[in-house]
């Protein structure tokens, strides 16, 4: 049997939650899948170092183009024709043009569809012919939530309810953990929330609901982690409007060996999406005994389960009063840090890739 894998969003050094999905899967796949077994990875470069790494059983193809985009639907795709795999296998939800029969594709979310004003217009359009791709041509949908599938069946037709597995992800519990006690803290008294500064992150809204926390709360901070995306300039007018400004930390993106200790100083965890199809992030607050607050009715909820105070991400008084329950109500504060530890216990990496590679051995 030969596996083909798209390894491209593994491979960067920068790795959002896409991209870290993508990274975990394949790393925990080299020892889930057995010695007699084929695998070919895919990539648009050379492999950084610790994916290089590869068991075997294990070979990397290197499929080089001149172009900054559509490696995928023309380079990739070539290669998949002239040298098919008996099971093809994409984590970052894109297609080439050519496929095995039986390929399988992870969907992450279908955001564009739901708030397609937090997309540019070409971006926007891709993302639609894609996933119309993915929808057409996949022998097997994969995504991470029981929200992303019912967003999936309500945009492109209950009939692909058989056509569609749950497979959850998960977070790095060898890193997130309360085995190390947080290092130096640089900020201080702070409320974190990590994630692109974008529209669809609900940026400008927690700018805006930290000006009212801070009224009871006169030391506090919010420090921002994540690069600027759609969406950002009104963020930023926010920024510069609050008469809090001087309070408000914008870090960019932050390393992952740093980042960690920043989660770890934070008093609260906020990530009100408007729209998420997991949320890696919520997992990684909750490992470290940080309590969170999210989104109603979105992913984030599913994942969270009771250990996350909910808001309308919408309503930014919402989002300032459970900020403030979570700093004044120690008790409060301690169940939802308890019933935080509980929940992560029930997502690992290997238990993904366990469930992935039981997907990929038995297609027909």
């Amino acid at each position: 049997m030969l596996i083909g894998i798209d390894g491209s969003h593994a491979n960067k050094v920068q790795r959002t939650g896409v991209e870290e999905y993508c990274w975990q899967v394949i790393q925990e796949l080299k020892n889930i899948i057995p010695s007699d077994t084929k695998v070919v990875l895919y990539s648009n470069k050379k492999l950084l170092p610790e994916l290089a790494m590869l068991p075997k059983n294990w070979e990397v193809k290197i499929l080089n183009w001149p172009l900054k985009k559509m490696w995928s639907q023309f380079r990739l795709a070539f290669e998949l024709w002239r040298n098919p795999p008996d099971v093809y296998f994409s984590p970052g939800q894109l297609l080439p043009l050519f496929l095995p029969k039986n390929s399988v594709v992870m969907v992450h979310d279908s955001a564009f569809e739901a708030y397609p004003s937090a997309y540019r217009f070409f971006g926007r359009q891709y993302l639609k012919w894609m996933n119309r791709l993915i929808v057409k041509k996949a022998k097997l949908i994969l995504t991470s939530t029981e929200f992303n599938k019912r967003e999936m069946l309500k945009f492109y037709g209950h009939f692909l309810a058989d056509k569609i597995k749950v497979i959850p992800l998960a977070y790095n519990s060898t890193k997130y953990n309360l085995e190390k006690p947080a290092g130096e803290n640089l900020y201080g008294q702070y409320i974190l929330s990590i994630g692109r500064l974008e529209e669809k992150k609900n940026t400008k809204r927690i700018v805006e609901a930290f000006s009212l926390v801070k009224k009871q709360f006169p030391d506090l901070k919010l420090v921002l982690v994540g690069k600027h995306g759609f969406g950002f300039e009104e963020i930023q007018q926010a920024i510069d409007h609050s008469v809090y400004k001087n309070d408000i930390v914008l870090l960019g993106f932050v390393q992952p060996e740093d980042l960690l200790n920043i989660l770890k100083n934070a008093q609260v965890f906020v990530f009100p999406s408007l729209y998420e199809g997991f949320g890696i992030p919520v997992l990684e607050a909750m490992a470290v005994g940080v309590p969170v607050v999210v989104s109603r009715g979105s992913a984030l909820e599913e994942v969270g389960k009771e250990a996350v105070e909910c808001v309308d991400p919408k309503s930014v008084k919402d989002i300032s009063e459970k900020i403030i329950i979570l700093l004044k109500d120690k008790n409060l504060r301690q169940q939802k840090i308890n019933l935080g530890l509980e929940q992560v216990k029930k997502y690992s990496w290997n238990n993904t890739a366990t469930q992935t590679w039981e997907v990929l051995k038995n297609i027909k």
